[in-house]
């Protein structure tokens, strides 16, 4: 028989004394292919654009004077979680109500009546699991530990949630076991996929092409580099570069760019452009002159640099997209034995599109000279400079790699000089689960 499903409003998700508080505001019962398509679009319209706020937690920006957002920006940015100062949040519950709109899917898709000939259940379902293993993805990277193999076995994650079960009491699941989950869905998405590459009208949805590199940033996470570097070289040959040493360029990170492959999430925001400056730190890793993305993504204001970048346009919500697929072959390659020369390949091909002529030549010929461990501090320092304030990347290399000391010093609102430091891997890496959902579930703790 088969299940009613509601479409609902998730008023406190994990929060009540049941973990799940739902409220029926409408009820359909999905029967036809163009109904559940229907949900698993509710589902990616639900994803939270809050990785904006990444941006200021890494080693980016830091909130400017104003009066109006310094207040609401500073705390992200000093790493105080759940400050009541706060009036927005890193995402909880959002999340996990994209899971249960994928949940729903994933259940009951495969019994749907074939009403259309331009969908069809099996790519539904594919996309379906791929949304629910990349909220469990982000989620494990804000609350969760970061992976290590030597202790993923017993390293707080976050809970999962597979099924739709109001009464069930979710306690987090291990490092490993999320891990596991994401990449259990991966596979399972892989089986049923239909649709090799979404036109542009809907590249917000899953395909096997996005599937693939959405894999192979979490086998990089996961430090499974050889998998990694082939599903990354896999996709290169269709995974144009913008060339922004030339006219006539698109931004890359735009959705109408040759290099979107998946367009999910916005992570920009006007508080970006209009309440934020550059930290020293990622200024420095240009060659402001040279480097054809610094005037690109900043500009100069009141002898300060503020971003560009990431300012308040639907048109910025490129999830995934080829540079990244570049610098997952060259970091993986540089990790494995033999692939060395291949490593500087990968990375000397996306920079040639980004520097000067001149400059590249200069570059190239150092990044042929470089060890294994050099060229890995370069791979980071470019992910800085290509991936910067876009998509929570800073942050979340941060934590996946060696955690270092971050320093900031700056100005408050009230024109004075502060300094706020985040220790060599600081507890703070892993961000604190919210307030209201440990107060609310005995089985969540930090």
């Amino acid at each position: 028989m088969k299940r009613i499903i509601y479409i609902i409003s998730l008023l406190a998700l994990f929060t009540s004394c049941n973990y799940l508080d739902v409220k029926p505001v409408g009820k359909v019962i999905p029967e036809k292919v163009t109904e559940f398509r229907a949900l698993i679009t509710s589902g990616y319209t639900a994803v939270s654009g809050y990785k904006y706020l990444l941006a200021l937690r890494a080693d980016e920006v830091i909130p400017s004077g104003s009066a109006y957002a310094y207040p609401r920006l500073i705390d992200f940015a000093i790493w105080n979680d759940n400050s009541v100062n706060m009036e927005e949040s890193y995402p909880w519950g959002t999340p996990y109500k994209v899971i249960f709109y994928a949940n729903s899917v994933i259940d009951d898709v495969m019994n749907a009546d074939i009403d259309t000939e331009d969908d069809s259940r099996e790519q539904i379902l594919g996309e379906a699991y791929l949304l629910r293993a990349y909220m469990h993805f982000d989620l494990l990277n804000l609350y969760g530990k970061p992976y290590n193999p030597s202790t993923a076995e017993t390293d707080q994650g976050i809970p999962l949630a597979t099924q739709i079960d109001i009464e069930q009491a979710y306690s987090p699941s291990t490092v490993k076991e999320v891990y596991d989950q994401i990449f259990e869905d991966i596979a399972a998405a892989n089986e049923v996929l239909t649709v090799d590459e979404q036109p542009a009208s809907t590249l917000y949805r899953f395909s096997k092409k996005s599937a693939k590199a959405c894999e192979a940033r979490v086998r990089l996470y996961h430090q499974e580099w050889e998998n990694a570097m082939n599903l990354a070289e896999g996709l290169l040959s269709s995974s144009p570069l913008e060339d922004l040493t030339s006219a006539d360029f698109t931004e890359p990170y735009n959705i109408n760019s040759k290099e979107a492959i998946l367009c999910l999430e916005e992570w920009g925001d006007n508080d970006m452009t209009s309440y934020t400056e550059l930290l020293p730190s990622l200024i420095e890793k240009y060659d402001a002159v040279n480097d054809l993305r610094f005037n690109l993504y900043f500009t100069s204001k009141n002898d300060k640099y503020v971003p560009t970048k990431g300012g308040p346009n639907s048109n910025y919500k490129v999830s995934i997209r080829s540079s990244e697929i570049y610098l997952i072959a060259a970091e993986a390659a540089a990790h494995v034995d033999g692939k060395l020369d291949q490593a500087k390949d990968r990375l000397k091909e996306l920079i040639k599109v980004r520097l000067q002529p001149d400059y590249y030549e200069e570059r190239a010929a150092e990044i042929d000279q470089m060890t294994a461990e050099e060229l890995l501090v370069e791979i980071a320092n470019e992910r800085a400079r290509e991936l910067a304030l876009e998509g929570g990347h800073r942050w979340f290399d941060l934590r996946r790699t060696d955690r270092p000391e971050i320093v900031k010093v700056y100005t408050t609102d009230q024109g004075k000089q502060d300094r706020q430091v985040l220790s060599k891997d600081d507890s703070r890496y892993t961000i604190a689960f919210p307030k209201e959902a440990t107060e609310s579930n005995p089985n969540l703790h930090n």
